[in-house]
């Protein structure tokens, strides 16, 4: 696809208490994991971190960094959104690492008329997983230059088509090691 995946790896990892990004999973670590699963279906590869010292290791990916230091998820996606080569992107937490290749394509068609296609379950949504066009950069820098860092309020003003009906299991973070160790048992059992 003529699109961007954009993989934020910028969050403080305070639940889990080590960075997310260099946990290790298998023979690699969880965001290469992420990268690789979804990578394929996507003509550009970006990770943004909140700030260079959280890169413990050298990636081989474009990276960019939060213009707003500690200003959450909207902060990674505002810069996605200014350095990517296309006009939609599929961004996603590197701590979600059951989202499928076909729920970004799907989330890529579906955002082509509007500024973004983001899955819902129960009412719920989840904006660190979903497709942006380069329309809804303004919205967010707005939010940001105003203090506004909850991505929950800057959706809500975005023109957004919901994805209904996939499975929620996909959107699940590793937030807790508890939940890293439910994700490692399901992994060893696939191997």
């Amino acid at each position: 696809m003529e699109a961007t995946l954009l993989v934020l790896a910028g969050g403080e990892s305070r639940r889990m208490g080590r960075p997310k990004p260099w946990i290790e999973v298998g023979d690699t670590v969880l965001l290469r994991y992420v990268v690789e699963r979804l990578a394929p279906a996507f003509s550009e590869v970006m990770v943004s971190f909140g700030e260079p010292e959280q890169m413990e290791q050298l990636v081989p990916y474009r990276v960019v960094f939060d213009r707003k230091r500690s200003a959450g998820p909207l902060a990674g996606l505002e810069a996605g959104l200014e350095a990517a080569r296309n006009d939609a992107l599929f961004a996603v937490a590197c701590d979600m690492p059951y989202v499928t290749q076909a729920a970004a394509e799907l989330a890529v068609a579906a955002a082509r008329n509007c500024d973004a296609a983001i899955p819902r379950h129960d009412g719920l949504f989840e904006p660190v997983c979903g497709a942006y066009r380069k329309t809804a950069l303004p919205a967010i820098v707005r939010a940001l230059d105003a203090g506004n860092y909850t991505a929950h309020d800057v959706i809500e003003n975005l023109d957004v088509t919901w994805l209904e009906g996939l499975d929620p299991a996909q959107f699940e973070s590793l937030n807790t090691p508890a939940d890293l160790e439910r994700f490692h048992a399901a992994l060893s059992a696939q191997r």
